[in-house]
């Protein structure tokens, strides 16, 4: 994204709920005309007319809101931008795939929409947030750091994990985990059930909203045999945590070197 000779953008369309959070932190909620139904914070972004599922948004909702400029996504997104640029609309993807460069789209948006000021405030707090969390990281004894696994999705006998080349892989390590899918070369591999069980991490977490699932989960005698299951480190977290590279990000890298290390 290159701000010089940029105009003013006064209609915008967010398709990922992390750039609607970006949008508000930076407030240029007052520009927003268009979200996704996944879009779910703040709660005032409930307010907005939205354009349906995010990673397959409806066309002719778009064009009705005769948006200026669309944000979206690179890994769902490719295939619209060309469309709708055929249309005269200029579109935007990100895809960071670490804590840094989703800091870096939010300087890069600011300075797009002529909100550098707002951006850099914002990036420079959550730079001080990872700053004191990298030094508490740095006080942990090689004893002491935890394994963890991010588990994004499980079918029959095998599961998507979170690989090196995710945010939330990055995500994990600013926490203090230590990954233990580091090995593998995609972003989201699939992995076989005796794949996990090799790697049998110290500590799992899934996103989600179903109460149930854990304690389904518990009672599985498949799963009782991991380590993350015997020693009560299985956790749920609230999708909007784990899953969105804008502000929050940085409070799922908080929450997760809570959660391994009661800071």
């Amino acid at each position: 994204m290159n701000a010089k000779n940029q105009p003013t953008f006064k209609r915008i369309v967010s398709l990922a709920p992390a750039i609607t959070e970006i949008l508000f932190a930076l407030k240029l909620a007052d520009r927003l005309v268009g979200v996704t139904d996944s879009c779910d914070f703040p709660d005032a972004v409930r307010d907005f007319p939205n354009v349906s599922l995010w990673f397959e948004p409806d066309y002719d909702k778009l064009l009705a809101l005769e948006p200026d400029l669309i944000l979206g996504l690179a890994t769902a997104h490719r295939r619209l931008k060309t469309d709708l640029e055929s249309q005269g609309i200029q579109v935007i993807l990100v895809n960071p795939t670490t804590v840094a460069a989703a800091l870096e789209d939010m300087l890069r948006l600011g300075e797009m929409l002529d909100a550098s000021a707002a951006a850099q405030t914002c990036v420079k707090n959550l730079e001080a947030r990872l700053y004191n969390l990298d030094r508490q990281v740095a006080t942990l004894s090689a004893e002491e750091r935890l394994t963890v696994c991010r588990v994004l999705d499980l079918e029959h006998d095998t599961m998507m994990v979170a690989g090196p080349l995710s945010f939330q892989f990055d995500v994990i390590r600013r926490g203090g985990g230590l990954n233990v899918t580091g090995q593998f070369k995609d972003a989201y591999p699939k992995i076989s059930w005796s794949q996990f069980q090799e790697l049998d991490p110290q500590m799992i977490f899934f996103c989600g909203y179903d109460r149930q699932f854990i304690p389904r989960l518990k009672a599985d005698s498949k799963w009782q045999s991991l380590k993350a299951i015997r020693t009560g480190r299985l956790y749920q977290y609230d999708c909007g945590l784990t899953c969105r590279t804008g502000p929050r990000i940085v409070d799922m890298a908080e929450l997760l070197f809570n959660t391994l290390y009661g800071g």
